[in-house]
Order: C-alpha cells, then structure tokens, then sequence
C-alpha cells in the first residue's frame, strides 16, 4: 500500500505533507514533507482527519467512518487475502460497497489514472462536517415510536 500511495503522490505537480500511520509494517522511505509515527492517538487521528485534503487507507471501517464523518475524499486500498495480508476478503467485500460513495476511490495497481482523475476533481473541496450517527434523527423516531 505504501508504495502505491508514494507513487500516487509523486504523479500530482502538487506537494502535500503526509502524516503516516503504518502500524507494525516497516515504514518506507517517502519522498518530501511526510511525517511518519507507528500510531497516532484518536485525538492527533481526529484532528489529521478533520483537516487533511485527503486520506489513504486500507478499508478499515474506524478510517472510512472518520473520512466521511469530515467529509474528506478517501482513497482506499483493501488488504487482500491473495497478498496473506488477511485470511479473507472482507476488506474488499467492505470496499466494493463503500466506493458508491462519490467521495471514495478503490485504488488498485492496474490504473493509477484513477488518482490523477481523484484527486483533480476534489482539489479545493470545500469540507463539511456531517452528523453520521444523527441523534437528533434518533431521538424525534424514537419519540415518534414511543407515542404509540
């Protein structure tokens, strides 16, 4: 995924500074302004997520729910059984639903043209903060409901 991700952000003329989260892989070496830690707190995560122009991730559903959450086009790479990065493809299962949504690309390795075209369309995305989990809509069902 990381080199995927490396060579995507080499093929834009446009710098972006890189906040990476690799896990317990061992992190490659990335061109320019890129900062790399082995985790970053759900605070530091949130912040990044809220604030970032776009997001990598593999298809882990804490990551897409984030990205959505502060509307911020995602690109995700699913871990794939075939690569003995999972014993299954739930990843893919999760991505082939998830990427319906305009604001998420499936990147794979056979057209990295799709970033090109991504990444074009979503320069200066204006961000908005969308209310997923939406108590308010809760709460007046629930009421509703409830008068029975």
């Amino acid at each position: 995924m990381l080199n995927l991700v490396e060579s995507c952000l080499k093929s834009v003329s446009e710098v972006f500074d890189v906040y990476l989260q690799y896990g317990n892989t061992n992190p490659i070496e990335l061109t320019g302004n890129r900062e790399k830690r082995d985790f970053y707190s759900r605070d530091q995560s949130e912040s990044l997520y809220k604030n970032c122009d776009i997001v990598f991730s593999h298809c882990g559903i804490g990551s897409i729910f984030n990205s959505l959450k502060y509307n911020t086009p995602t690109v995700i790479i699913p871990r794939l059984k075939k690569f003995d990065e999972f014993s299954d493809d739930h990843q893919l299962q999760i991505a082939e639903e998830i990427k319906l949504n305009p604001l998420v690309l499936m990147l794979n390795e056979e057209n990295p043209q799709l970033f090109l075209d991504f990444i074009t369309k979503y320069q200066n995305h204006k961000k908005v903060e969308v209310d997923l989990i939406n108590y308010n809509l809760a709460s007046k069902l629930k009421s509703i409901i409830l008068e029975d």
